[in-house]
């Protein structure tokens, strides 16, 4: 095993870019399609950041190569709290070297004074992993990554909840037809606005993203009767594809149901992004909400693939 000869685990210096995106490369080529990522996506999606810090990065190197590396950042939703948004490493290494750098970072995370740890981006708005491939939105740890999950079982990790990543294809798409919707059809309009994240950070984690809002409006009251919002590639950072696209639910995914204006705005929205360019939509959404997820496979939304939650407390 390799773990023996990893010579040093520290924090993350310039130089180790390139390598950190061919690592991040080569794990996710273990379990799925080879990531279109390059040494530009990696810098710009994680290193350019404002909140970016070197030492929530580290990496494991033997021969002085990188040859694994996890990233940490504060949860945004609970001050007690650490995400491990990373934790990659290559096949022929072995999950071993990964025992000692997950350590590290534990030890890092609970000197910093945080209380527990969850691992992987799920809906993604502050980490700046959103849209990154094969993160997407995020659903967690994916089940297909079997060698971390067998990392974080084995060092003390659960599971907390599993989360299911739907996708849709916008060609060709045909919206679901129903009296309600053609009554829609003819009493609404669509508006589009863009919008710029108010709180700084999230701002900052979301530069590489376009995030419009799309409200459907009644035409004689102007009363807004749904409303959600989608994050497109920005064309000049292209950290995400820009054929590929994000909806993101918000309060409805809180609310565990589709109001009958709101699945026609989503198959509206679906069926004019074909004309922009933009090919594919996802989304990510807790299991448990089974209704929700009703109401999006009838909008022709398939499930694609599985992930989970994982934490440990550190009291």
């Amino acid at each position: 095993m390799l773990s023996a000869e990893v010579t040093e685990i520290r924090s993350f210096r310039n130089r180790d870019l390139p390598e950190l995106a061919d690592v991040w490369i080569r794990h996710w080529s273990e379990s799925g399609p080879s990531p279109p990522v390059s040494t530009a996506t990696i810098e710009q999606a994680i290193l350019s950041r404002t909140s970016f810090q070197r030492d929530s990065l580290l990496v494991a190197l033997h021969d002085d190569s990188v040859v694994a590396w996890c990233h940490f950042q504060p949860d945004a939703s609970d001050a007690e709290t650490a995400v491990i948004c990373a934790i990659c490493f290559t096949a022929e290494n072995g999950l071993s070297v990964c025992d000692q750098l997950l350590g590290d970072a534990e030890t890092r995370i609970a000197d910093a004074g945080f209380r527990r740890i969850v691992v992987g981006p799920v809906r993604d708005r502050t980490l700046g992993y959103a849209g990154l491939s094969p993160i997407g939105h995020g659903i967690g740890v994916p089940a297909a990554d079997a060698r971390t999950s067998s990392l974080l079982s084995r060092c003390g990790y659960g599971t907390s909840g599993t989360v299911s990543r739907l996708v849709v294809g916008t060609s060709p798409y045909r919206p679901p037809v129903s009296r309600e919707a053609l009554q829609l059809r003819r009493t609404t309009r669509i508006e589009q606005a863009v919008l710029v994240p108010a709180e700084f950070d999230q701002a900052s984690a979301m530069s590489h993203l376009d995030i419009e809002r799309q409200t459907l409006v009644d035409h004689r009251s102007a009363a807004p009767l749904a409303s959600i919002d989608l994050w497109l590639s920005d064309p000049e950072a292209q950290v995400m594809s820009c054929a590929d696209s994000i909806l993101d639910l918000g309060d409805i995914h809180d609310r565990g149901e589709l109001t009958v204006a709101e699945s026609f705005l989503i198959a509206s929205t679906i069926q004019s992004l074909a004309n922009r360019r933009v090919f594919s939509v996802e989304t990510a959404v807790d299991q448990t909400l089974s209704n929700l997820i009703a109401k999006l496979e009838s909008l022709n939304f398939k499930v694609a693939e599985h992930g989970q939650r994982w934490s440990k407390s550190l009291a």
